[in-house]
């Protein structure tokens, strides 16, 4: 968890100096935050959790090998067909992701400038016209969240078509009866597992929805009447401060959601964590088959690399539920909240004046930094995507016959699953070398 300190604020310069865990940087309220700032860098991980965006591309680049992989070792069987079917499914959804990540990257674009133009707005007591572009930008957080469910349905579909082939080439004639038997055992254990899992990150989201619906009626009802009446208006005159009776409850609400979201937030990375941990765990099984006859091996292949595949498919999955919760997050983000539970409550002068206070405009630039993140991992994503896309166009473009399907399978496969292990060793130094920061963030010096 990390620290936010206001430093200083130069609205006539239209910025504001912040200290991050001792790093100060400035953030405008103007144009939008570098990528690399530290509050964009905190939200692409808002919008990740556990994942890691450098092995969600190399999966999903890597699936196109795995797949064409296993078109080769099951050339002539029974299930050479499905598999063929797999590539094109594959494909398709390549290309529907490309497709989504163009018009998110947009989108996200168009929101961010939408947002400077809201603050704009405030500024100029043109509270109407903010809120009117507030409930734009909450349907095109919703449409992209809609958008990102139907591409994690789409990919867990393939998945799903994957288990079934893989069980297909599981039950060939070349492995004995005992290695079927604990591959099917594995496999069923993993359905059962991915179905149990579906069930708590459903049960979770459910949960998570009624927690976020009941802080923002507590905010609303708390939030009535701050700083009203007369004793404020002598107060200010005076240049005293005065404390609202409701605004130490206030903050301990705020301090509950944020306990209780990050739990059910680690709950929810723990439930997507061992689910990953169990594809590594069949990938590992398949490797272990014996590979005492050449005429078994091709077919160990075939398995290992539909197991691979569905593991691939599972973290493409996870990638696109991530960010269909990101959006439905950016529907109510706390900026606009914060200026709906205004109105009615303040004068036009002391909406001003609320607009310019420090804490609202942190609020305003972490809502912005959030859209520049999710811009952000959009792109880096894309590029995976179009290269699964190249990939997969190139491998059905090949189709090669059964005789050299088969003398190139061994090739295939120990360039794919070399090239597959240095990866993860130079991702695993890289991540060892870049310890990322934690999910969450507490403003310090300002008020919500």
């Amino acid at each position: 968890m990390s620290d936010i300190t206001i430093v200083n604020n130069n609205l006539e310069a239209g910025s504001i100096a912040l200290s991050i865990n001792g790093i100060q940087e400035v953030y405008s309220v103007k144009i939008s935050p570098a990528e690399t700032s530290q509050l964009v860098l905190e939200s692409r991980q808002d919008i990740l959790g556990k994942l890691s965006i450098d092995t969600l591309t190399m999966n999903l680049q890597n699936a196109a090998d795995l797949m064409f992989l296993a078109f080769n070792a099951l050339a002539g069987t029974d299930v050479w067909t499905e598999v063929s079917g797999l590539q094109k499914s594959l494909l398709d959804i390549s290309g529907d992701c490309m497709t989504t990540l163009d018009i998110f990257g947009l989108r996200s674009k168009e929101v961010a400038k939408t947002l400077i133009k809201i603050y704009g707005l405030l500024l100029q007591g043109k509270d109407k016209l903010a809120i009117i572009q507030f409930k734009y930008v909450g349907k095109i957080a919703g449409d992209m969240a809609n958008e990102s469910q139907i591409l994690a349905d789409k990919i867990a579909s393939l998945g799903k078509k994957s288990e079934n082939v893989n069980e297909k080439a599981i039950n060939l004639k070349a492995l004995s009866q005992s290695e079927k038997s604990r591959m099917t055992k594995l496999l069923g254990d993993f359905q059962a597992k991915q179905a149990a899992a579906e069930v708590t990150r459903k049960k979770l989201a459910e949960d998570m929805d009624k927690l976020t619906r009941e802080y923002f009626d507590s905010v609303s009802k708390l939030q009535t009447g701050w700083f009203l009446g007369a004793v404020k208006t002598v107060a200010n005159a005076c240049g005293i401060r005065v404390r609202d009776p409701n605004e130490d409850a206030l903050r301990e609400t705020h301090a509950t959601y944020n306990r209780t979201s990050q739990e059910y937030n680690r709950l929810i990375s723990n439930n997507l964590n061992e689910l990953q941990a169990y594809t590594l765990k069949i990938q590992e099984a398949q490797s272990s088959v014996s590979d005492a006859a050449k005429s078994v091996e091709t077919f160990h292949y075939a398995v290992r690399a539909l197991s691979a595949i569905v593991a691939s498919l599972a973290d493409a999955t996870l990638f696109w539920r991530s960010i269909e919760t990101y959006c439905k997050q950016l529907e109510n983000s706390s900026f606009s909240n914060a200026v709906q539970d205004y109105q009615g409550n303040l004068s036009p002068v002391e909406l001003i004046k609320e607009y310019t206070i420090q804490g609202f405009i942190v609020l305003f630039i972490k809502n912005l930094c959030q859209w520049v993140a999710l811009n952000s991992v959009c792109k880096q994503y894309h590029v995976a995507a179009n290269n699964t896309y190249n990939k997969v166009s190139t491998n059905i473009q090949a189709s090669p016959s059964i005789a050299q399907a088969k003398q190139q399978t061994p090739v295939l496969a120990k360039a794919i699953f070399d090239s597959i292990e240095q990866q993860k060793k130079a991702l695993d130094a890289a991540m060892e070398k870049d310890k990322r920061w934690g999910s969450y963030i507490t403003i310090v010096n300002a008020k919500y």
